[in-house]
């Protein structure tokens, strides 16, 4: 067979359909499918210079016409939008010349395929090649269409030259091929994938200068977000605290032998009340006194009771649980003023409280 006509004659058509427009008015397309895999016919022509070996070990050409279709599988993978990889292989079944015998064998082997557009592709790759004892290792050419006829199904008709130092082949082949899956081709998939770990992986620029309140600290390293402008903070953008003793007293002055706790007073039992709810942790002791006149144990009694009327008005009137008040009634035992006259009675005449508790203020500017 002349070896020149096996390269000619796809090469010539290929020149024509890359200098046609159509050859670069599709998108790029070498698959979208992780896999694919095909049945496929071909129609070789093998080199004459082949020889039959009979059983009496005479030689016989190799018939250089195209023989019938022969069966073969192929495997593709898609590399890029434009590169894929294929495995293949055909069955071998030529006529001998001047006999009626056949020779057989097969061809096995890769191509890398390059798509023109989504449709033309060219290929070139290795394959061993043997017919009957003839085991040859030969460089491929491909020409090649890819139709789509589903998403999934799609069809090859490709006309391959092969060659060696020895011999020159050609092949006409058609290949119905089933796509698997729907990613990315193979190393578009990897370069997605390690560009989206690398965004992943790289943090973003720290901004080291907003500080949304104000206060001085970076939020970068502020612990403490919003705090008020006028506050101290401190270097986690935290409020500096200080700690405050806040007291609150109260004194109810009696009429002479009673008990009852008049409307002057309702203010401050109203202050020592409010003063307990913002406070909720602190008890009180109420402690009730009388003046000098009578028996200590008549004022005992007296002032026992002006200290729980108090008491009272702190449950009843404000809500004071009465688990956290306490009354004593003192008597006569503790006057301001140690005598009896009209002035040191009223003051003697009383009922106390004290509280005080230790707050945390904080530090302003």
């Amino acid at each position: 067979m002349n070896k020149f006509t096996g390269i000619a004659i796809p090469a010539a058509i290929a020149g024509l359909l890359i200098a046609s427009p159509q050859a670069t008015a599709f998108e790029n397309f070498a698959g979208n499918e992780q896999i694919s895999f095909g049945a496929r016919l071909n129609i070789s022509s093998f080199d004459s210079d082949r020889l039959y070996i009979d059983a009496d070990n005479i030689g016989y050409s190799i018939d250089d016409g195209f023989n019938s279709p022969q069966f073969g599988l192929e495997f593709s993978v898609p590399l890029t939008d434009r590169w894929a990889v294929r495995t293949y292989w055909d069955r071998v079944k030529t006529d001998v010349d001047n006999t009626g015998a056949s020779a057989t064998g097969h061809m096995f082997g890769t191509d890398a395929l390059y798509y023109l557009n989504s449709n033309v592709y060219l290929g070139a790759g290795l394959n061993q090649t043997r017919v009957q004892r003839h085991r040859d290792m030969m460089f491929r050419a491909t020409l090649g269409y890819r139709h789509a006829l589903t998403d999934k199904l799609f069809l090859r008709a490709e006309v391959a030259p092969q060659f060696s130092s020895d011999y020159n082949d050609i092949s006409f082949i058609v290949s119905a091929n089933y796509a698997f899956g729907t990613a990315q081709p193979m190393l578009d998939s990897w370069g997605s994938r390690d560009t989206r770990e690398v965004a992943q992986e790289t943090p973003a620029p720290t901004d080291r200068q907003t500080d949304s309140d104000g206060d001085g600290v970076p939020d970068y390293r502020d612990d403490c977000a919003n705090t008020p402008r006028n506050h101290v903070v401190d270097s986690r953008g935290c409020t500096v605290y200080t700690t405050e003793q806040v007291s609150e007293n109260l004194r109810v002055g009696f009429e002479f032998d009673s008990a009852r706790v008049t409307s002057d007073y309702n203010g401050d039992v109203r202050r020592l009340a409010d003063f307990m709810k913002e406070h909720s942790d602190t008890e009180v002791v109420i402690n009730g006194h009388t003046d000098l006149i009578g028996s200590a144990e008549y004022n005992r009694d007296l002032s026992d009771r002006r200290a729980k009327a108090v008491a009272d008005i702190l449950v009843n009137t404000h809500g004071i649980s009465r688990s956290r008040i306490t009354t004593v009634g003192h008597g006569m035992s503790r006057p301001v003023v140690n005598e009896i006259s009209l002035s040191a009675n009223e003051r003697n005449r009383r009922t106390e409280a004290a509280l005080s508790v230790e707050i945390r203020v904080p530090r302003t500017r």
